[in-house]
């Protein structure tokens, strides 16, 4: 992903997601054939559905995540992979609904749900995937845990209906794109490490430390994934670029962009979003990326991204050393360095 700032330089060697998870890796596989089993007991339609979703595996970094924290905390037992992939089908369903709204016909290069089976039968296949998330919780010995679930639920719903009341609105700021992201994205984040630290009996402030590493680990995720939009491959993000801004999604390059152009730059800049926003699409979007790259917005975006990643690896600094910690800490690595 280029242009990054000269100040910041990448590590020799990025881990991959195996590498990251592999202290846990037998348990992740559990966790993908948890999720493969739920349509099982389904109508043969709900079966048919939900397993041709299922099985495009995704990376599953919350679950990884999850299952990284309990063994940290010396977790022994068995919920914790019915509790990952509860997250994951949240995750799962907030997607299909994601794809909806902004009628995307492909997600990682494969067609969405939407494109399989058209608006009707993936709303209510989102709806199936989160109710099944909040109902598997519901056998967990921890009573607070569905109800932690279901507010993570609450509060990504609520980001997403922010994020599209705010469709085109080119005066949006930084505090308030924040605000949004930390809903719909970091919001699961933070609670899949409530969650574990709930199952492992964390201590006061092994939970705080780990709170605050999936609160900035998940804000960094949605930044790299809004910077990705203008400036990756689509061969490897699965996307064009530009998806977000011709759904009305203005993130936070753009936001900047507008903040940091001189007064001739932000004429043109104006110029091209309402070009954009009546989908007059021929030469808009080179003149557009170029703009932006000029203002410097792009290495501003990857440095508050780096920010958070930064504030990510000193929490789980404070936690004491485990192979487990180290996974945690290299996976703050691969979020501000990925390609996809």
């Amino acid at each position: 992903m280029t242009p990054y700032p000269l100040t910041l330089t990448a590590p020799e060697r990025i881990p991959t997601l195996s590498e990251i998870f592999r202290p846990v890796s037998r348990r992740v596989c559990q966790v993908d054939r948890a999720l493969r089993s739920w349509p099982g007991s389904s109508s043969p339609v709900v079966r048919r559905m939900a397993s041709r979703t299922i099985s495009r595996r995704g990376k599953l970094i919350r679950p990884g995540i999850l299952l990284l924290v309990t063994g940290h905390l010396g977790y022994r037992g068995h919920q914790d992979i019915f509790l990952a992939a509860a997250v994951e089908g949240i995750h799962l369903a907030s997607l299909i609904h994601d794809d909806i709204i902004d009628r995307s016909t492909y997600r990682r290069g494969e067609k969405t749900a939407l494109q399989k089976f058209g608006p009707d039968f993936s709303l209510l296949l989102g709806d199936f995937f989160f109710i099944r998330s909040i109902a598997r919780s519901l056998s967990m010995k921890e009573t607070e845990i569905p109800e932690m679930l279901a507010e993570a639920a609450r509060m990504m719903i609520e980001g997403e209906i922010e994020e599209l009341a705010e469709s085109y609105n080119f005066n949006i700021g930084r505090r308030r794109y924040l605000k949004i992201i930390e809903k719909k994205t970091a919001s699961l984040f933070q609670v899949t490490c409530q969650l574990a630290c709930r199952l492992g009996r964390a201590g006061s402030a092994e939970a705080e430390a780990l709170e605050e590493y999936g609160l900035n680990l998940g804000l960094a995720f949605q930044v790299i994934d809004d910077l990705l939009d203008l400036v990756g491959q689509p061969a490897q993000t699965g996307k064009p670029l530009f998806s977000d801004l011709k759904e009305g999604r203005v993130t936070l390059p753009l936001i900047l962009a507008l903040k940091k152009s001189d007064q001739a730059e932000h004429r043109k800049l104006t110029a091209l979003l309402e070009a954009a926003k009546k989908k007059r699409e021929e030469g808009v979007w080179p003149a557009l990326s170029a703009l932006i790259q000029n203002t410097g917005a792009i290495q501003e975006t990857f440095r508050q991204a780096a920010s958070f990643t930064a504030r990510a690896r000193s929490a789980a600094g404070r936690l004491s050393p485990s192979i487990y910690r180290q996974s945690l800490l290299q996976l703050t690595d691969f979020v501000l360095w990925r390609e996809q």
